[in-house]
Formats: C-alpha cells, sequence, structure tokens
C-alpha cells in the first residue's frame, strides 16, 4: 500500500494544529489591567483569559485540523485512481450488462443509486438486481441501504 505525499501532509498538518489547539485550550494567560488614576494606580489582574491571538490561533487550527481530517476521510472513500486501474483490469471477465453497470457506476464517480442504474441503463429492475449481486459477490462493488432504497458504491480493490 503507498501513502500519497498528500495524504502525509495531511497527517502532519492534523497533528500540529491538534497540539496548537490543545496547548492554547490548556493555557490561557492571566492579564494585568492598569489604570491610571489622577492620585492613584490601579493594577487588577484577571485570571484565565483567552486573548485575541489566542482565539484566532484555536480557530486557525480548528480550521486546518477539521479540513485535512474531512480530506483523510473522503480520499479513503473515494479514491478514483486505484478504483480505474482495478476496474479496467475487472472489465475483461464481466459480461455485457455487468460492463454496462460498472461503466455507468464510474461515470457516476463510483457511487449511485439502484435507480439510477435502472433508469440509465433502461434494465429491468430484477436484471439490475442480478447483475449487482454477481458484482457484490466478486468483490466489486457493495450495495448499502439508504432510506426504501440502495446506493451503489465500486470497492477499491
Amino acid at each position: 500500500m503507498r501513502i500519497s505525499r498528500v495524504k502525509i501532509l495531511c497527517c502532519l498538518i492534523y497533528l500540529i494544529s491538534t497540539v496548537i489547539l490543545i496547548s492554547k485550550l490548556a493555557s490561557p494567560v492571566n492579564i494585568q489591567v492598569v489604570v491610571y488614576g489622577e492620585e492613584k494606580i490601579r493594577v487588577k489582574e484577571l485570571p484565565r483569559v483567552y486573548t485575541y491571538t489566542d482565539v484566532l490561533t484555536m480557530l486557525l487550527s480548528s480550521i486546518a485540523m477539521s479540513s485535512s481530517i474531512m480530506y483523510l476521510a473522503l480520499s479513503s472513500i473515494l479514491r478514483p485512481g486505484t478504483r480505474t486501474i482495478s476496474i479496467n483490469n475487472t472489465m475483461s471477465s464481466l459480461s455485457p450488462n455487468e460492463r454496462k453497470v460498472l461503466s455507468l457506476l464510474m461515470s457516476k464517480g463510483g457511487v449511485a443509486f439502484q435507480s439510477e442504474i435502472v433508469e440509465g441503463l433502461g434494465l429491468p429492475k430484477s436484471t439490475v438486481s442480478v447483475i449487482l449481486d454477481k458484482l457484490e459477490a466478486r468483490g466489486i462493488v457493495e450495495r448499502r441501504r439508504r432510506g426504501i432504497s440502495n446506493i451503489v458504491i465500486v470497492k477499491s480493490r
């Protein structure tokens, strides 16, 4: 398994931003407020306060952390390059209808509702269901229940 440089960079961004966020949250500062009067100077200390810089740092760390984890999560779900290579090798061993279903799925980014496949190919529901059963048995696709319909996902190999 090969890990891309972008994924490694995202992991580093996630780790660094998490450390920064935790350290900022764990260490609020004490601020001294000095009020100069005509006769007297008053000093008041405010404990455990976050400065504007602290808040900005925490906000930017949160954004970096959440965007890097979203990229990592989505890239592991939607690996188009890996799917394309393995699917092209598999296509030669499929029946014509199985090829049509797989081609339609790949044109939709590897994910489609089962009803979209039926409409897109003009095949009967039962035929599409049997084809998806065969593709699922071979480990090429996976069906997941979403409400009253199925979503079909091309598995990466």
